[in-house]
């Protein structure tokens, strides 16, 4: 059956793509390879089909169902409902399932097994051993980095060796490498979380080297998951190192953190904000020394001009507090999409510490940024989610600082990304007129959208104000055809009918009814709805 929707070719991929993500020297890959091959020979593996490109089944284990899922062509997607890390056993039982029908199983394990045949790595002696136990235990942090492009390299070495060389990077660097140093951390509270700070920043760096090498596989829009963990990793640590030392550690420490940091800001050029991110991080909360930070200052401004250098200062000069010389280097790059990404951290700080005039100084730039990118930027999604950001931040001050002159150009300016908030303001200022030529502005084509709370309440207030909109409605009703949007065309001459009324001015209504009866008169439907509801003298109408 799966003979006419797979063939050989497939099956090699699939194995690739999931065998390419373990190795046969490491027990627990080995036992899941295992696993996932009995639990096909027991016959745990059944109702196998390819369903829009994916072959689809359901494996049963220890009395539970699984549902594992194989992509054809998108292999990063491969899945599972027991939400272990892939690949899972149950994927590699549905893998031999379908290899079955090729009778390839015994080929696919044969050649993952074949991965191990390379030479032994060299076994350390006790006191090597020990030796490096010490330097990670002692604070020797130049020490353990090196130790550290030691691990890379064998890693590398391990890499290049293997039957299966891993296409997809990132997700074994972050498990295999990145925990295989943490199995080596110290015991002891501070130098274990130094040892994870170091790790953390080190594999990152490394990581987006290798996103750079194989930049046509990864897109720089979408970041690995891998690299978001890391970046919230060294955040977390950062503030935890920051709260047991009050942010003071030792000289030798702070020498390594910083050459590591510039590392990974000056040296590499994609997924710039998990990198600056925690460079950000990390000088906030453990090398906030202002004598230090001049120092980095100085240092940086005898280098070329350059992007990642300027982000650099910038950030010094934001710890300073000297927030004209930071926004000047900023206005620079007002115009590259990067920088907004970057600018939404310092907005998020200056709100969360309550600086808010230091805010005031901010928002002007990031409103002309969000105006350029408005206009020039290609990600609806992004638009829209820094709009509601800068409208969020710009709100909260302006009504904290008791300046809200500005709130309505502002709205106006970011329409429509602003509409919700241009909206409450009209409301809660009642001003029903403006907000009448809003929402025709907005909803003219879609005007069962308008909101119908706002509508009653401006009903309510300013019968005038709504004419308009109920106007646009029977019209919009009337074009859409059929009793039922006859009915709430009816629905809306009513209205206007009170309103006209309430306003003293009959006669103007009494010319529109005639008019609506006029021109649709060869709709017998709407005739008789009008007459149902009294809109029109029903002798009259027959006439």
């Amino acid at each position: 059956m799966l003979q006419r929707d797979l063939n050989k070719d497939v099956i090699y991929e699939l194995s690739y793509s999931l065998f390419s993500k373990l190795s046969p020297q490491n027990m627990r890959d080995a036992e899941l390879v295992e696993s996932g091959l009995q639990l096909y020979r027991q016959g745990q593996v059944y109702n196998v089909s390819v369903r829009d490109g994916r072959i689809v089944g359901v494996v049963e284990e220890a009395d539970q169902i699984h549902l594992p899922i194989l992509h054809i062509n998108n292999h990063d997607q491969n899945g599972c409902d027991c939400y272990e890390a892939p690949p899972c056993q149950h994927q590699i039982a549905l893998l031999c399932y379908a290899a079955a029908s090729f009778s390839l199983v015994g080929d696919i394990m044969r050649k993952f097994k074949q991965s191990s045949l390379k030479s032994i790595p060299n076994i350390m002696t006790g006191r090597q051993l020990l030796d490096q136990m010490n330097i990670i235990q002692e604070d020797k942090p130049k020490e353990t980095v090196e130790l550290f492009e030691q691990k890379y390299k064998e890693y590398i070495e391990q890499q290049r060796t293997s039957f299966y060389q891993d296409v997809y990077f990132v997700y074994p660097l972050y498990e295999r490498f990145y925990h295989g140093l943490l199995n080596q951390q110290p015991r002891q509270e501070k130098e274990k979380l130094q040892y994870q700070l170091l790790a953390a920043i080190f594999t990152m760096n490394k990581m987006v080297n290798q996103i750079e090498i194989q930049s046509t596989v990864y897109d720089n829009a979408q970041l690995p998951r891998e690299m978001t963990m890391l970046e919230n990793q060294i955040e977390a640590v950062s503030r935890q190192l920051h709260n047991i030392t009050g942010g003071s550690v030792s000289h030798q420490y702070e020498d390594v953190l910083r050459q590591q940091l510039k590392a990974l800001l000056f040296d590499r050029k994609l997924c710039l904000i998990p990198r600056y991110n925690s460079f950000r991080h990390v000088y906030k909360e453990l090398l906030n020394n202002q004598k230090k930070l001049h120092q980095d200052l100085e240092e940086l401004s005898k280098l070329p001009e350059d992007y990642y250098v300027d982000l650099g200062m910038a950030q010094f000069h934001f710890l300073l507090k000297n927030d004209d010389d930071m926004l000047a280097i900023l206005k620079k790059y007002s115009q590259n999409e990067r920088t907004i990404y970057s600018f939404t951290y310092w907005i998020e700080n200056l709100r969360k510490n309550n600086e808010t005039e230091r805010l005031s100084k901010f928002l002007p730039l990031y409103y002309e940024m969000l105006l350029h990118y408005l206009q020039h930027g290609n990600d609806e999604y992004a638009k829209s989610t820094f709009a509601k950001h800068f409208l969020s931040h710009y709100e909260y001050n302006s009504f904290y600082t008791n300046q809200t002159a500005g709130l309505e150009v502002v709205y106006q300016a970011l329409l429509p990304y602003s509409e919700m908030q241009y909206t409450d303001y009209l409301m809660h200022n009642q001003e029903y007129k403006r907000w009448t030529e809003l929402q025709m502005y907005l909803y003219s084509y879609q005007p069962e959208q308008i909101d119908k709370h706002d509508l009653q309440e401006a009903h309510k207030h300013d019968p005038q104000s709504v004419l308009p909109i109920y106007h646009h409605m029977v019209l919009y009703y009337i074009e859409l055809k059929g009793r039922s949007n006859y009915k709430l065309a009816v629905r809306y001459l009513k209205k206007l009918k009170t309103n006209y009324k309430k306003l003293k001015r009959i006669d103007e209504w009494n010319d529109y009814i005639h008019y609506i009866e006029s021109q649709f008169i060869r709709l017998r439907a709407l005739q008789e709805e009008l007459r149902k509801g009294k809109l029109v003298n029903e002798a009259t109408s027959k006439s």
